[in-house]
């Protein structure tokens, strides 16, 4: 019997909201003081954005390793698929700016 924490989409939304939530907790922690788009502007002038959104794709790496070893293949696999998307996105991104 298939589980129902074995799923594609759980895993592409969950490898989407937690580099998202970890971004967040970053911004509250750190730099609540600016706007969120000066963070952007600060982030892209400082050289550091692409840096900074690939290290928020980490606790990716911990959801992956999770779901591997309770043999919840499919979501793994959508933690991988989100992680790609991220991944050429910063692609994108540190070519573009």
């Amino acid at each position: 019997m298939r589980s129902k924490i074995d799923n594609l989409k759980l895993g592409l939304v969950l490898g989407i909201l937690a580099p998202a939530l970890t971004i967040l907790v970053v911004y509250l922690i750190q730099f609540s003081g600016y706007d969120f788009r000066e963070l952007i502007d600060l982030l892209v002038s400082k050289k550091v954005f692409t840096k900074i959104i690939s290290l928020c794709v980490i606790p990716n790496l911990a959801l992956f390793f999770i779901f591997l070893n309770k043999n919840h293949y499919n979501s793994a696999r959508g933690i991988l698929m989100a992680t790609i998307v991220f991944a050429i996105f910063v692609f994108i991104t540190w070519f573009a700016l």
